[in-house]
């Protein structure tokens, strides 16, 4: 299920920007980004979002930013710039020498020398509060996030339902047609197997009347009808449920699949053959709703 958060933590001298953000996904992986001096916190803040979050593909930035608007997060080492200006001139004075020509250096090629620029350290005074703060409040940032989820939530509720509800009316018609289809087993089966006795000169009404029940008992479907209105049932309940249902409902729709795909094997019959393809049409769009319920 998606789900999107963000939130700015005064700390100190510097402000944090949370953001949280999810995509859908069958099992819960939670990637953390974190400026380099909060690192130290990774696990507290890994185990405060598992606790909440239970399913999808979770995103947790934070950054860092002083907020003094005229100050910048980068302090020119003017060290580093001196020292690099003279291996500069070292280098030119060389060239010189040797007759090779030297392009001319602008202002911004000395940006790219390593160390040159400086990120303000954060104190240690600002790390500790980092933590203490981000722990405090990393919990309503969490919160609004779920809260975003729960909304698309209802969405969702509102289509599995719909789905279950039409594939138990499928369910419904397909009871329906049982006794012409069985009618229409029995003789066909009795055509085939008058067929074959006869071929062998041999007819024993009895013994015909038997092997075509036997025939029609193997294709019989009702098992599969009746299971599937127990796992339709069970899942209206989950999905009207507040707990985590996604595993369950996986599982579940797994299941629907199964009966589903049994029923068209044995159907030998136009009339269901059609319902079961229109129904294992609606389970597979189920279960591929399925994917976004935690």
């Amino acid at each position: 299920m998606t789900g999107y958060a963000s939130d700015t933590i005064l700390v100190g001298d510097f402000s944090l920007d949370a953001e949280i953000k999810s995509v859908n996904s069958k099992s819960f992986d939670l990637k953390i980004y974190l400026p380099e001096y909060m690192t130290f916190m990774e696990n507290d803040i890994r185990q405060l979002v598992s606790k909440q979050i239970a399913r999808g593909s979770i995103v947790l930035k934070i950054k860092a930013k002083h907020n003094d608007e005229a100050s910048s997060n980068f302090t020119l080492n003017n060290e580093v710039l001196n020292t690099a200006i003279d291996e500069i001139k070292t280098i030119e004075q060389k060239c010189d020498e040797k007759n090779i020509q030297f392009s001319p250096l602008t202002v911004l090629d000395f940006f790219s020398v390593k160390g040159v620029w400086e990120e303000n350290k954060i104190s240690q005074t600002d790390t500790v509060e980092s933590k203490s703060v981000m722990l405090d409040k990393l919990p309503e940032l969490i919160k609004k996030f779920i809260e975003t989820r729960r909304i698309e939530g209802q969405g969702l509720e509102a289509i599995l339902l719909e789905k279950l509800s039409s594939i138990m009316e499928f369910v419904k018609e397909i009871d329906k047609i049982l006794p012409d289809r069985s009618r229409h087993l029995k003789k066909n089966f009795k055509i085939a197997l008058d067929k074959i006795i006869n071929e062998q000169n041999q007819v024993d009404e009895n013994r015909l009347e038997q092997e075509v029940a036997l025939l029609v008992i193997k294709q019989d479907i009702q098992e599969e009808l009746d299971r599937l209105k127990v796992h339709i049932t069970s899942m209206q309940d989950l999905v009207n449920s507040s707990k985590v249902v996604g595993k369950k409902l996986d599982f579940l729709s797994q299941e629907l699949n199964r009966e589903v795909n049994t029923i068209c094997s044995k159907s030998q019959y136009s009339d269901l053959t059609k319902l079961g393809i229109e129904m294992k049409t609606l389970v597979d769009q189920f279960r591929e709703q399925v994917q976004n319920v935690e």
